[in-house]
Order: structure tokens, then sequence, then C-alpha cells
């Protein structure tokens, strides 16, 4: 790449179409199950966000302990599509 252009950013594969958020952590973090079967491996923002959108998914454990609960408790207060319009992920560092 050009000296000042940075290369882009691997994503994880919960990252939804429009949802310019980075990833944080690993992005094998948790595992999504949605209810049809189909696992995604996400890092923690995007796995809340996901899990938000979702109906009747579940948060399997990944690579990090204990981001399943976090993931779980965090998307129960974020919209579905929160990096959509008006939706905003809450911010958690003002809790």
């Amino acid at each position: 790449m050009p000296g000042n252009i940075p290369a882009p950013q691997p994503v994880c594969e919960a990252t939804l179409l429009g949802d310019a958020g980075p990833c944080e952590g690993p992005r094998d973090a948790v595992t999504i199950l949605d209810r049809h079967g189909t696992s995604t491996k996400a890092c923690v923002p995007h796995g809340i966000r996901l899990h938000a959108s979702l109906t009747d998914a579940h948060v399997l454990p990944g690579s990090v302990p204990g981001a399943d609960t976090e993931v779980r408790e965090r998307s129960r207060t974020t919209s579905a599509f929160a990096w959509l319009d008006h939706h905003q992920p809450p911010d958690w560092d003002k809790r």
C-alpha cells in the first residue's frame, strides 16, 4: 500500500453489512448460533450486535473465557441493528 494509506483491517465473520464498527480482541471470542444451526465466530462487539439482531440465537464459548456471558448480557440492552439509522450501541463506559 502507498505510504499514507492504511492497510484494510480484517473483520470477524459477524460483521454485518453497513456495520463500520471495528473488531476488538480475537475474532473468535464467541460463536453465535442462529435458530437454523448456522454458526458464526465473532469478536465481542460484533457478537453483541449480531446476537441482539437475531431471534432465538445462542452464544457459545469461544477463545475468550467469559466472553459468551458478556455477549449475552450486553446484547439484552442493545438495539437490533444498532449500527443503522439513529440506533446507537450503549456506551458501556458510562454505566
